[in-house]
């Protein structure tokens, strides 16, 4: 996988949209109705009652208006300022809401995370989810992982490692990780419950997508299989089985010897 990809200034301006969006979309909105309200209580047209919400002084010059508007005009001027703080907030939060560089390196990883394609994803950070991590950094293969625990997840930020911090098994973060565009999903978290509540969501997501599940018995395996994993494994009988066939390679050593 190449950490190293280019970060372009639309990807960062695409980051702090996304951001800003939700008061983005209410300001619009205040905007609207104060046009609205402007053009009933004074008859003006929109562009003068535009002008009127970003310059209140400019209401004198209309000549005599209503007590009503100048009321009206006190408000606007508060929601306005509201708005300045909160889209200043949000601003900061995106940058300063951490330490800088701690806060850098999450908007570096959320843009990486953004551009992938393809790529596989892994669910939970355990010893199984460990050993599937390590196996795809050396095959440079593109993945992100979602793991629950949010101080370990500072510490994969640091280390460069596309990873998102929450609960793989909500429907939105799956979608954010990806899941329509991915080539492949790992569900290793240790717990067959929560593994069945990502598989049926990822599978509906992506009819396509190549789906390999952790179970804790044959029970859960079916089940899994049922939801829509294409290939389950049970860590202990498969280690099971693996014993058993370095006992067959050493009883069949000592029978050659003898």
């Amino acid at each position: 996988m190449n950490r190293n990809r280019r970060v372009t200034g639309g990807q960062i301006f695409l980051v702090f949209a996304r951001a800003l969006l939700v008061p983005l979309s209410f300001f619009i909105l205040f905007n609207f109705m104060a046009v609205l309200m402007y053009h009933k209580l004074e008859g003006v047209d929109w562009i003068e009652a535009l002008y009127w919400i970003t310059h209140p002084h400019a209401i004198d010059f209309h000549g005599p208006v209503k007590r009503v508007t100048r009321l009206f005009a006190i408000f606007v001027y508060t929601g306005v300022f509201f708005f300045q703080v909160w889209f200043a907030e949000r601003v900061l939060i995106t940058l300063f809401g951490q330490k800088r560089s701690e806060i850098w390196g999450r908007l570096m990883n959320r843009i990486r995370i953004q551009r992938l394609n393809n790529h596989f994803i892994v669910c939970g950070y355990g010893q199984v989810g460990r050993t599937v991590v390590d196996q795809l950094q050396k095959a440079g293969l593109d993945f992100v992982l979602i793991e629950f625990d949010e101080s370990l997840v500072r510490e994969l930020v640091r280390e460069g490692i596309p990873v998102i911090a929450s609960d793989a098994r909500r429907r939105n973060i799956l979608t954010e990780a990806g899941t329509e565009r991915a080539r492949g999903i790992c569900v290793v978290i240790d717990n067959d419950a929560d593994n069945l509540y990502i598989t049926i969501p990822a599978r509906m997501l992506n009819p396509d997508i190549w789906i390999a599940s952790r179970a804790g018995n044959l029970r859960y395996a079916e089940a899994l299989k049922g939801a829509g994993a294409n290939e389950v494994f049970i860590p202990e009988y498969e280690g099971g089985l693996m014993l058993f066939r370095m006992i067959e390679r050493l009883v069949g050593l000592r029978a050659r010897l003898e």
